[in-house]
């Protein structure tokens, strides 16, 4: 996997957290983007944007973190050892067990969040 691909979703997802929430910022405090303007679902739908941002940033986030971990391990000495070594030739399955782990964690995750209202 390219790590610049992932990096680059990360950058992007994390710059338009940081932008909409600026924007956002300013259109409230001059009073054209109010709770009462945008109404409760436009409130759920902003929710529901960045909890997505989120989830982007933290699936990208597991390729890179990964690449990263075996390469300062090599780096340090330790790429002699059976786990680095074994974790260098699965990364591409550590890395899909991890999100699938994030994706089941979601499946558990959302239609509670959902029940307990915060959607809402």
């Amino acid at each position: 996997m390219n790590t610049k691909i992932f990096l680059l979703i990360l950058a992007s997802a994390f710059g338009l957290i940081i932008v909409g929430t600026i924007v956002g910022g300013i259109m409230e405090s001059q009073g054209t983007f109010t709770k009462e303007t945008i109404g409760s679902k436009g409130i759920t739908v902003i929710q529901i944007i960045y909890f997505a941002l989120f989830c982007i940033m933290g699936f990208a986030l597991v390729p890179i973190v990964i690449r990263y971990f075996i390469a300062m391990q090599i780096k340090i000495g330790n790429g002699e050892l059976f786990l680095i070594q074994w974790l260098q030739a699965h990364e591409h399955g550590v890395i899909y067990g991890l999100w699938s782990f994030f994706v089941i964690g979601l499946c558990i995750a959302i239609p509670a969040a959902i029940k307990d209202g915060f959607f809402k």
